[in-house]
């Protein structure tokens, strides 16, 4: 569909400029046939007068029959009478030669346009299809990222949830950590898949559930920072997001699968994309330990194993998983090294 409108709109600009172009010629021609025109004009002005001068000439034979002959007078009639034709035919004759001219340049020049213009398209569709194919690896790299940061948005939403309880919802956290929770949409490039229907649909309908979070993200802000909401709402709202990370890591895993191959080597690209936080290293070791930091309701193993992640880890596996992620958490609840919280709470 994109190819087909390129070619359209291709053709209708070529097609305007040759107008355009033979619009250029005609606006020339006319002036140079308004320029004859004024010179036979002139011609036939002067014949005129010739003419009014034989007509005196004639009168002056009638009433003066001793006035001689001129033989002149014939050849000056023939002359107004060629010149007049002249003037008369000139114009037919000139705009005829010069509309074909003048049209022959114009399609010549349309039609070189399009041939540049189909080579021009063609170049671009082979580089367009060799880049495509680069464009939809990267896109599953990408996935992978996404993957790390819905991880991530596991750790801070349990964090603030703990915090929320800490100072029994008497604040919330700043807005600016659930800014932070949302996905970056610009990572998920659509236009890679032009043209392979399936996988257009399966990366589009991730796209959505993505998109359905960022608003789930906006309106959890909105009831936890309101006081008139209660307990109740402001917890129904982690429940979600909390449960949105599961669901999305699933919804993840099975777009790989389906759109580039369910085997051993995509998953462990996933695995490995996330090593980075499981391995403990997005944390600063500089942090600074406060009072409670500790004391908060650790992550089960029962919750975990009712995650997605089952579907990239053995149990065994997942202990070390909840392990790195109670870690990850209490890392949260403390402090920079530059003294602020890592997890700000504004106080209502």
């Amino acid at each position: 569909m994109k190819k087909k409108t390129i070619v359209i709109l291709t053709l209708v600009i070529f097609s305007a400029a040759a107008f355009a172009q033979k619009e250029n010629l005609q606006d020339t021609r006319t002036a140079i046939n308004d320029s004859i025109l004024k010179e036979l004009q002139i011609i036939r002005s002067i014949q005129e007068g010739a003419k009014k001068r034989i007509d005196s000439i004639r009168s002056a034979r009638v009433n003066h029959t001793t006035l001689p002959e001129k033989k002149t007078e014939e050849d000056l009639l023939n002359e107004y009478e060629a010149m007049t034709q002249i003037a008369d035919n000139t114009r037919q004759n000139f705009l005829k030669d010069d509309w074909n001219v003048y049209g022959w340049v114009a399609f010549f020049i349309a039609l070189f346009s399009l041939i540049v213009s189909g080579v021009t398209l063609y170049a671009q569709w082979r580089t367009e299809d060799n880049t495509k194919k680069l464009s939809q690896e990267a896109q599953r790299h990408l996935l992978n990222e996404l993957l790390r940061h819905l991880y991530r948005n596991y750790v801070i939403t349990y964090t603030m949830r703990t915090k929320m309880k800490d100072i029994k919802y008497k604040g919330y956290p700043s807005e600016e950590h659930f800014e932070k929770l949302k996905i970056p949409m610009e990572n998920i490039h659509l236009e890679a898949f032009y043209g392979e229907d399936k996988k257009f649909q399966r990366l589009h309908v991730l796209y959505l559930n993505l998109r359905n979070y960022n608003e789930e993200v906006e309106v959890a802000l909105k009831h936890i920072i309101d006081p008139a909401i209660k307990k109740q709402t402001k917890d129904e709202d982690f429940d979600t997001l909390e449960y949105k990370v599961s669901y999305l890591t699933g919804r993840f895993i099975d777009t790989i699968y389906k759109v580039w191959g369910d085997n051993t080597e995509y998953r462990n690209d996933m695995r490995k994309a996330m090593e980075l936080s499981l391995s403990g290293e997005t944390n600063s070791t500089k942090n600074i330990d406060v009072p409670n930091s500790g004391k908060f309701n650790a992550l089960t193993l029962d919750a975990l194993k009712n995650t997605s992640y089952t579907r990239l880890y053995s149990e065994s596996e997942l202990e070390k998983v909840l392990e790195i992620f109670n870690h990850d958490v209490h890392e949260e609840r403390k402090k920079n090294e530059r003294g602020a919280w890592k997890v700000r709470m504004i106080k209502f």
